[in-house]
Formats: structure tokens, sequence, C-alpha cells
């Protein structure tokens, strides 16, 4: 005699909005990599992501909304990766390897990290935009700082902020030269010289530190 199946779950209102705000950061990280951020509109992203109007305007009434959220989407992936990346990492020369190669991993593959650029460089010219993003970049700099001086809580040197701006900086320029179409080898070639200077720069860092 066969067991009895189990029965079908049904999807929840809170799995279906799940689902809907998912289509709806998904589409907007394409649209924004491949069309820019001046074309991503709501009404694009909606017809993108295969939702209704009215159904995006639910949960983000506004552009600059989403915009926040792509933001926090992407901050929670780098998250995601660093953390198996760095554990059991106690050395700083270790730590900054991992993170480095993190690094590379998150602007190299998928369009995520190209989207975020899009938008930060939408923000000089959008109030609304930047208001909204304003408290999520922040987040993402104090969480990148964090990473790199090993201390996720506290007031970290100011040298490792300073290292952390150019770290970034120099991802946000890769990530303008996959789009120029510079190729990856090159890419990588240069990227390595700038481990070796970030990994010095780390380590003099901490040695000064008391």
């Amino acid at each position: 005699m066969p067991a009895p199946s189990s029965p079908v779950r049904r999807r929840t209102q809170a799995d279906r909005s799940t689902a809907t705000r998912t289509k709806i950061i998904q589409a907007t990280v394409t649209l924004l990599q491949t069309q820019g951020y001046a074309a991503t509109t709501i009404q694009r992203i909606a017809k993108a992501a295969g939702v209704s109007l009215g159904a995006l305007q639910h949960h983000y009434p506004a552009k600059a909304q989403i915009m926040a959220m792509v933001l926090r989407h992407y901050a929670l992936k780098r998250t995601r990766l660093y953390r198996p990346a760095m554990r059991h990492k106690s050395q700083p020369e270790q730590r900054v390897d991992a993170m480095l190669s993190a690094m590379w991993t998150l602007v190299t593959e998928g369009p995520d990290f190209i989207a975020t650029v899009e938008i930060e460089l939408a923000r000089r010219s959008d109030p609304e935009l930047a208001a909204a993003t304003e408290p999520v970049l922040a987040r993402i700099d104090q969480f990148m700082t964090g990473w790199l001086s090993g201390r996720q809580h506290g007031k970290p040197d100011p040298k490792f902020v300073m290292l952390r701006l150019l770290n970034s900086t120099f991802l946000r320029g890769v990530a303008i030269e996959i789009a120029r179409g510079t190729p990856l080898s090159e890419l990588k070639e240069a990227y390595e010289i700038w481990c070796g200077f970030s990994r010095a720069e780390l380590l003099a860092i901490v040695k000064d530190t008391p």
C-alpha cells in the first residue's frame, strides 16, 4: 500500500510578497547593469519583473525605495560571501587576503556591483535617491571598515577607514572598466598588483596600532 503523500503547502500571502519583492529587485539589478539608471524606470522594472505597476508600487511606492533595497540586497550578499571566507582567519594577513579575494568575486561575478555603481552615480543629481540610500551606504562602509580592522564594534583606527575608502575606490574603477569591455585577464593582473599594495598597507597599520 503506497504511503500517503504529504499535503502540498499552500503559499501564504507573506510567501507571495517575498517572491514579488525578489523579482522586482532582480529585474532592477539587471536593468541597471544593461540600461543604466535613467532608463531603469518603475514601468520598465514592473514589466521586466512580470508584475503589475500597482503591485510594484504597493511594495515600493517610489523608485528611490527600490534602489535602497538593491543596495541592501547587495550588502547582504556581500555579508554572506565574506563571513565564510574570513571564518577562522585570525591573522591580519589572512584576513586581508580573504577579503580581497571575496571582493574580486563580488565585482566580477554577476551584475550586482555595477548596479550599485549606477545608483551611487545617480545620487549626486537626485536628492530623493540620496536621502533614501544614505543610511544603507553608511552601514556598508561601516561593515567594510569593521572587516578590515577585525573589529566589528567600536570606533576603528582612521587609517582603516582610509584603506577601506581606497579599496572601494579601486573596485568601482574595476566595475567601470568591466562595463567598458576591458578583458578580465588584464583587470585581474592589475588587481593582483593592487592586492599587494593593500596587504602591505594593512599590515603596516596593524603594526603601528597600539
